[in-house]
């Protein structure tokens, strides 16, 4: 594994030691927050493995999964879209009062980023 895809997965999998803090602490919009940047930083380090490209100042977790090379389930894609709505929805008071105020909300959200970054990760463990 490259050095730089080494310091990605680093990044990552601390954010996703952050998300779960903050969904088993009642955090849920920052747990939201977090997931996010935990999938947005595996794609980019497999963007630089598998890809050999630098990864692009983008926050568009579907778009960048297109760019990794690896072969996603096509619904997953809809699903990384998703989540990046919320990483957006989520910076806003109103959204954080009203929309994440309970693991019921937020569940979905944190059971498909465990998923996806589990799989990913496995692939980069593959090389």
């Amino acid at each position: 594994m490259k050095e730089e895809t080494k310091t990605w997965l680093e990044q990552a999998e601390e954010n996703l030691k952050d998300a779960e803090f903050l969904y088993t602490g009642s955090r849920y919009s920052m747990a939201v927050y977090c997931c996010h940047q935990a999938l947005e930083k595996l794609l980019k380090g497999c963007i630089v493995q598998f890809a050999n490209q630098l990864p692009p100042k983008s926050h568009n977790l579907d778009a960048l999964a297109r760019q990794t090379t690896l072969k996603f389930p096509e619904n997953w894609l809809e699903d990384l879209a998703e989540i990046t709505r919320h990483f957006w929805r989520v910076r806003y008071p109103d959204f954080q009062k009203f929309v994440y105020t309970s693991k019921e909300t937020v569940e979905p959200t944190y059971s498909k980023t465990q998923e996806v970054f589990t799989w990913i990760k496995q692939q980069l463990l593959k090389i």
